[in-house]
């Protein structure tokens, strides 16, 4: 009986440490991907960035500045970010919307908003994958200026903040 009972304890044990491992994996991948390593370098969202040539080619005129929002059709978030844009009509703002039901999102946007789905933001998802809805990228001459993402670009309030980033940089000086 003692024999029996010795080697529960042990299966147990053994049992209980595999479970208690793959724990601790599952924490260090969601600390690598919340922190960007670890991550394809070409995919993070770094001030100064480049921005994929798929990307600038949606931008009616990158030489100005630009809100790039990228966006997920079950992202609840950004609906209710959506219907917030329409504060930025004096802005060039271009709307990246993952997902396959984007109907109901692209109604929601303001028509001042230039917005993309299917196969062209695939191509920008394939050239810069966004880890977490609602992101939102101001841009400039097609490189990153300042960035926000999930509760950081949550309102037209976050936005604001993020415009406000920008430097103005006079009119000789720029690229």
């Amino acid at each position: 009986m003692e024999r029996v009972l010795a080697v529960v304890l042990v299966a147990a044990c053994v049992v209980l440490t595999v479970a208690f491992l793959a724990c601790l994996r599952g924490i260090a991948e969601l600390r690598l991907r919340l922190t960007g390593r670890g991550v394809d370098p070409s995919a993070q969202l770094i001030i100064g960035r480049k921005l994929p040539d798929s990307l600038v080619s949606l931008i009616p005129d990158a030489t100005q500045d630009a809100l790039l929002l990228f966006m997920s059709s079950t992202c609840g978030t950004c609906h209710g970010l959506a219907a917030d844009l329409d504060k930025f009509a004096d802005r060039q703002t271009v709307a990246i919307i993952a997902g396959d039901s984007t109907a109901e999102l692209l109604a929601m946007l303001p028509p001042h908003v230039n917005a993309f789905d299917g196969e062209q933001s695939k191509a920008v998802d394939a050239d810069l994958p966004m880890a977490l809805w609602p992101t939102v990228v101001l841009q400039r001459d097609g490189f990153m200026v300042a960035v926000a993402t999930g509760s950081d670009a949550d309102s037209a309030a976050d936005l604001e903040v993020l415009w406000e980033q920008r430097v103005d940089v006079p009119e000789g000086m720029r690229a």
